[in-house]
């Protein structure tokens, strides 16, 4: 894409943006009170989801940012006195997990109807999801493996990284979709092992090991942090393998303990608003709602294979999963 065509494109998302924010409307509601919100990042994204919230209803926002890990970990820790009212996380598999544990309440939102995926019973909605990819430096790699498999070749050798598992929530439900789809199975990641790849970190940090030159490539890294990445001028490019990948949709959810319930409400629709998608694809992410286009800088949903992941198994697997993946590629 030259300078010429960049500039178009960004213009069109801007506006896009505006526009959006425009047809959802300030007087949604000013009730006022309180609200208190648990996220898993991007932190970008729900502070401005967040900003714009308040703005359009005079609700203040109490905002915890953690990784899906850790937000979940202080849920279980808050059990017996709950603060959260509303939980966005990074995985979708997560909440299939809260809901098993009894720990939501339905909820079927005025734009609930537009939501891409919903959980059983109106228990939560995706309101954007990221893909999993390859994600390569352009200066290193001048052609990149067009699928999984093609990252098995003695020319990577001691040249790829993958987030850490036990670290982060998009690298389990690779794994996961990973032998839940293709042949290889765990073999896969056992020869990934031989070539010298190895997990560490969540994301971002594997992701830097790749800006910076010290890895070639980061294999089923997150999309969106690369498209941002890229934005900022960093030498990245993004492959999605013809094999197919991992979508993970990113869910929002009310907690049955909710002490702010029609704030919650509140919040739930105005993230599945034209106005919160417009804020979801300004940060690159797929937006959650149909009929609402991705940033013209990245790749639709349309034009990514995704693979059709059984999220309630995967949730049921994921221990295994992470002793597995350390096991081959360690």
């Amino acid at each position: 894409m030259n300078q010429r065509s960049k500039a178009i494109a960004a213009a069109a998302a801007g506006l896009l943006g505006v526009l959006a924010l425009a047809a959802y409307p300030a007087a949604a509601s000013a009730s006022g009170g309180t609200l208190v919100v648990y996220s898993a990042g991007p932190a970008g994204l729900a502070n401005q989801l967040v900003a714009a919230f308040e703005q359009r209803t005079g609700i203040q926002v109490q905002l915890f940012q953690s990784t899906t890990g850790k937000v979940l970990g202080r849920l279980q820790a808050e059990k017996s006195n709950p603060h959260a009212d509303v939980v966005m996380l990074a995985d979708w598999s997560a909440g299939d997990a809260l809901q098993q544990e009894g720990m939501l309440q339905p909820f079927h939102p005025t734009n609930g109807q537009r939501a891409i995926w919903k959980g059983a019973q109106g228990m939560y909605y995706a309101y954007s999801a990221s893909a999993l990819g390859i994600t390569y430096n352009t200066n290193l790699v001048k052609d990149p493996p067009q699928t999984w498999l093609a990252a098995l070749n003695p020319q990577w050798d001691g040249k790829i990284v993958m987030p850490d598992p036990a670290q982060s929530g998009s690298a389990v439900d690779f794994v996961g979709g990973y032998l839940q789809t293709q042949v290889l199975g765990m073999y896969y990641f056992k020869d990934l092992g031989k070539y010298g790849a190895v997990v560490q970190g969540a994301n971002a940090e594997a992701l830097n090991q790749v800006i910076t030159g010290a890895k070639d490539m980061v294999l089923a890294g997150v999309d969106y942090m690369a498209y941002a990445d890229i934005a900022k001028g960093e030498p990245l490019g993004i492959v999605y393998p013809k094999e197919g990948t991992v979508v993970n949709p990113r869910p929002v959810m009310i907690l049955k303990s909710a002490h702010n319930l029609a704030n919650a409400r509140l919040f739930e629709d105005f993230v599945l608003s034209d106005a919160g998608q417009a804020i979801v694809a300004k940060n690159y992410l797929l937006p959650g709602a149909q009929g609402y286009p991705a940033d013209p800088r990245r790749v639709p949903l349309s034009g990514i294979h995704a693979w059709t992941v059984n999220w309630a198994d995967l949730a049921q697997h994921k221990a295994s999963y992470i002793t597995s993946i350390d096991s081959a590629l360690q």
